[in-house]
């Protein structure tokens, strides 16, 4: 393995221009972006700094989805997939009031997304991204600064390659209209730590609606620099992108791009919806003590992911264990349904049984976050009053002290 690697460090100031949105506060009395998106003036002193807050969010307990906000101790704001499924997947997106809820903002109120992370191309991974970039307007008072991730080219060549048992990935093609109509709004500037000429920065007249898809899609994410080892860092907060997909891959799932977010001596594995073959091929691309972490996102939602021998090898029933996995996926068990939610939890140590885990008081209380038994979700998720301080206290799953 390499070790000279690619650092990517993202220094902005808060409300300064975009690095991809390129559409912040200007200096015009109208505060009137030339492409037409407008903001509210905001505070331009930086914030005293802070502990980093990790957010496992649901806005309720049934739909299937992985949503991850980091808040770093300068009120940079990082997403990890957001996506939303199932119950949710009609719903109006909820991460917008969630985020500023976070920051302590009004319903109203700007703010940035720096670092947005998208694992793989199924809807409860990147419904809430497509949802949130297809219905953005020039009065959405938010920017997305730089999307990181690497998707297959999916389709019949792909699936033939990987296997034909997935389903034609719609919100992928949802993904592509919204980065279209984004940029359209807000301009497109760059990525952080990718070479795209600045020649490409504008849609020629006769690019298609995946223009800007395919110019953010692998910039920064790759075989080859993760092999020469790729961190991305957002105010002293790294993410070590340990995995991306390869043709070899089984199903859609196992194209998760895997990362490890470390600050400090703190470190969270993020797993998305690794499957047995992208989980054993990343214990031989990296070192133990670079895999092995003290919170450990559980494999696609707990069930059907990486298998027991996985978990064992890097310590996961002494970590502590992040499932987003809604209740209906948490009391399934596999002699029903096929789905080993039960089977995962005894190779962590934990109870086979359901029903015994939840009167054992694990959920919460112990080692274990489950996005679906968080006790406490909005009523509105589309209004920040509704994340109030009980919702976001229950659904803060860590808090690592700032270190100065």
């Amino acid at each position: 393995m390499k070790r000279h690697g690619l650092f990517v460090t993202i220094l902005t100031v808060t409300l300064s221009c975009a690095l991809l949105g390129g559409c912040g506060v200007k200096s015009d009395p109208d505060n009137v972006d030339p492409n037409g998106a407008t903001f509210e003036p905001g505070p331009t002193a930086e914030p005293e700094p802070h502990d980093v807050e990790l957010y496992q969010l649901a806005p309720e307990d049934q739909s299937l989805l992985m949503s991850y906000v980091i808040r770093t101790p300068r009120d940079k704001i990082v997403v990890i997939d957001g996506g939303i499924a199932g119950y949710g997947k009609d719903a109006l997106p909820y991460l917008p009031a969630a985020i500023r809820a976070i920051l302590g903002l009004d319903q109203d109120g700007f703010f940035e997304i720096e670092a947005w992370f998208f694992s793989h191309g199924h809807n409860d991974h990147i419904g809430e991204a497509a949802k949130m970039l297809e219905r953005y307007t020039a009065s959405d008072n938010y920017k997305v600064n730089n999307f990181y991730f690497n998707f297959p080219e999916f389709g019949v060549e792909w699936k033939t390659t990987a296997g034909e048992g997935d389903y034609d990935l719609e919100e992928v093609e949802q993904l592509k209209r919204g980065f279209d109509n984004y940029y359209s709004i807000c301009g497109f500037n760059g990525i952080d730590g990718a070479d795209i000429p600045e020649e490409q920065y504008a849609k020629p007249v006769d690019a298609g609606y995946d223009y800007y898809y395919n110019l953010v899609n692998g910039a920064v994410i790759t075989p080859e620099s993760i092999e020469n080892v790729l961190n991305i860092e957002v105010d002293g907060v790294n993410f070590r992108v340990l995995q991306t997909w390869a043709k070899s891959n089984a199903n859609v799932n196992s194209t998760s791009t895997v990362l490890r977010m470390t600050y400090g001596s703190h470190s969270v594995l993020f797993l998305g919806d690794s499957y047995t073959d992208n989980s054993s091929k990343l214990l031989k691309m990296w070192p133990m003590e670079e895999i092995a972490s003290e919170y450990v996102q559980m494999g696609h939602h707990g069930q059907h992911g990486p298998n027991q021998g996985f978990y064992r090898k890097i310590g996961a029933s002494d970590s502590i264990r992040l499932w987003p996995t809604p209740k209906w996926v948490w009391e399934v068990y596999k002699a029903t349904n096929n789905i080993a939610t039960d089977e995962t939890r005894h190779w962590v140590g934990l109870p086979d049984d359901f029903v015994e885990f939840a009167e054992q008081g694990l959920d919460k209380t112990g080692r274990d976050f489950i996005s679906g038994l968080a006790g406490a979700y909005p009523d509105d998720p589309t209004q920040v009053a509704s994340w109030n301080a009980e919702v976001l206290g229950a659904q803060r799953v860590a808090v690592f002290e700032y270190q100065g």
